[in-house]
């Protein structure tokens, strides 16, 4: 509930103006009904069918892969409010207008709440300015807006709310209430996506030192390892009807990990009510408790320990895996992508230095605890780029503290030079990876033209509009580029072999087989998945990695404009589509 106060409602009218912004802003895909990214898209799809009678429990998508249907690892549990809202306006408006409404919608709701919960830590850290600071700076985050503006449905959204809902957590006054949230927001987060186990194990780890260091923050510890244990049973088994015998996956929470989470918590729920006294003790009892977590994840699930895509088959991480960035270490990307992403984590550990310095003990062991899990989510970040809108929204706090300070400073300054260097910083403090982003991108050969006409033209091709007329040709299986895959499922009733969601990764393999196979090897892959039509964007990246590398492939020899005898060419569709006919 937001408070009555002045700052509530400084916070409030921040969100509604950002809100109308990224609405306006948004507007072509927001019209389009499709979402931003193959995620969204393929997100949008599930919401369809869940909302046309497919079962709770199963999430596989049927219209991918058929007949057997891909297996998704997403959750279903973040389709509930876009279902409810959904269904809410369908019987005024229709179902279309209703989800472009539900779309909209929840991210932004999921943008304000993030806002308020990062202005309201900030409050804790540096007082009132700092909190309307932090809701600017929010509100002013690229890194945060890609993640949660219209149209942009996918998990990220909601991985940075339980984020960051689990930081602020850390400053609430009463102990079972704090835990208790914490614990939610840590199961949530990891049912999402097992992404979370890091950062959910550095706020285990910081609530053992806590308790440690001073054992009557025992209290805290208790309910959030049991909020979390309860809510992670409740969540697993609310979600598929296997229990504990269900098969073992390395993206999300499967077997393995329940017991896991019950090992540990069996050990340490009793260990923090008879709260011993000794440090050793406490040691002991914590150390036996990650030990037999870990140990179970060793005995159930060894093929998980390189990490969630150590099962995935070889030949997909060569041709799709190893180059989807957001997945990679930042040094994957270029130098102004780098910039951009670090630059406002990095801000705020710098905050956190700079004022440890300036404050008194109080705020100062604020500080410290805002910046251990900044500098967590900063050493994550570099090794997963795309866990680097949690570096940022926790950057938020100390950068938005640090500025009030220097605005005191400014404020009594006389010094007029001085004065415009501090308007300066704050400025710079308030979006430090858009400017650093924007002075390397204009230095020299840092960017190409052709390769921005290429991008152009691929996202007119595989745009909502342009994909909607493959409509006109009867109804058949198609054979597309991975990533232009969902936008097909979302705009036609057609079906398609596979796109670039690795549980599906048999029919992947075979995607990438047939693009890469000798023509009469390809017709039979072709033959034997049912194919009716091969439609592709010529201005695929991936298309010229085929090409390249082999040369005597179906494209690499489509590409020549050698078209093999049994590919009928049809019309081009849309945008620059080209489309055959498989005899």
């Amino acid at each position: 509930m937001i408070e009555r106060t002045p700052r509530a409602q400084i916070v409030l009218g921040i969100w509604v103006l950002l809100s109308i912004y990224l609405v306006i802003g948004s507007w072509p895909i927001i019209s389009s009904g499709s979402g931003w990214d193959p995620d969204d898209q393929l997100r949008l799809v599930q919401l369809r069918d869940f909302l046309n009678g497919q079962s709770w429990f199963d999430n596989r998508q049927y219209r991918m892969n058929p007949p057997d249907g891909a297996p998704m690892h997403w959750s279903r549990l973040i389709e509930l409010p876009l279902a409810a809202i959904t269904l809410l306006l369908t019987p005024m408006f229709g179902q279309t207008v209703a989800e472009i409404v539900a779309s909209t919608a929840v991210p932004l709701l999921l943008f304000g709440t993030i806002i308020m919960l990062l202005a309201r830590t900030a409050w804790h850290v540096g007082g009132e300015r700092a909190a309307i600071a932090a809701a600017i700076i929010t509100a002013m985050s690229v890194p945060l807006s890609v993640q949660l503006r219209p149209m942009r449905i996918d998990h990220h959204g909601w991985q940075i709310a339980m984020a960051v809902l689990a930081l602020a957590s850390l400053f609430y006054g009463h102990a079972r209430m704090a835990g208790l949230v914490l614990g939610a927001a840590l199961a949530i987060w990891l049912h999402i996506s097992l992404e979370g186990a890091p950062m959910s194990a550095a706020f285990f780890l910081f609530l053992g030192w806590q308790w440690l260091t001073k054992p009557d923050e025992s209290a805290r510890l208790f309910w959030t390892i049991g909020a979390f244990a309860l809510s992670s049973l409740v969540l697993f088994f609310g979600t598929q009807t296997q229990g504990l015998g269900a098969s073992t996956y390395c993206d999300t929470v499967s077997p393995p990990h329940v017991l896991a989470i019950l090992a540990a918590a069996a050990i340490m729920i009793p260990g923090l009510y008879i709260a011993p006294q000794s440090e050793l003790a406490r040691v002991l009892v914590m150390a036996t408790a990650g030990g037999a977590a870990a140990a179970v994840l060793v005995l159930r699930a060894p093929e998980c320990l390189n990490g969630p895509f150590s099962t995935l088959d070889p030949l997909v991480r060569d041709y799709w895996y190893v180059y989807v960035n957001e997945g990679m270490p930042i040094w994957h990307h270029d130098l102004p992508t780098i910039a951009f992403v670090m630059a406002a984590p990095i801000a705020g550990l710098v905050s956190c230095l700079v004022l440890t310095r300036k404050v008194d003990k109080t705020y100062r062991s604020k500080l410290w605890v805002v910046g251990f899990f900044s500098l967590y989510a900063l050493v994550l970040s570099l090794f997963v780029s795309r866990t680097s809108s949690v570096a940022a929204a926790y950057a938020v706090v100390p950068v938005a503290a640090l500025i009030v300070h220097i605005f005191g400073v400014y404020r009594q300054s006389g010094v007029q030079k001085h004065r415009i260097f501090y308007v300066a910083v704050m400025v710079f403090l308030m979006a430090p990876g858009s400017y650093a982003y924007v002075v390397l991108n204009v230095l020299p050969q840092l960017t190409s033209a052709d390769d921005a006409r290429s991008d152009a033209k691929l996202m007119s091709c595989e745009s909502a509009q342009s994909v909607a007329t493959l409509s006109d040709l009867p109804r058949g299986q198609f054979l597309v580029p991975l990533n232009m895959a969902p936008m097909v499922l979302v705009q036609t009733a057609h079906s398609v072999l596979a796109s670039g969601h690795h549980r599906n990764q048999k029919a992947m393999h075979d995607h990438i087989e047939i693009l890469r196979s000798r023509p009469d090897v390809a017709k039979q892959l072709i033959a034997a998945r049912g194919i009716n039509y091969v439609a592709l964007c010529p201005d695929d990246g991936g298309l010229d990695y085929y090409a390249r590398k082999h040369p005597k492939g179906l494209w690499g020899q489509i590409a020549k404009g050698h078209v093999p005898d049994w590919l009928e060419p049809l019309p081009a569709k849309g945008k620059g589509i080209r489309v055959w006919r498989v005899r």
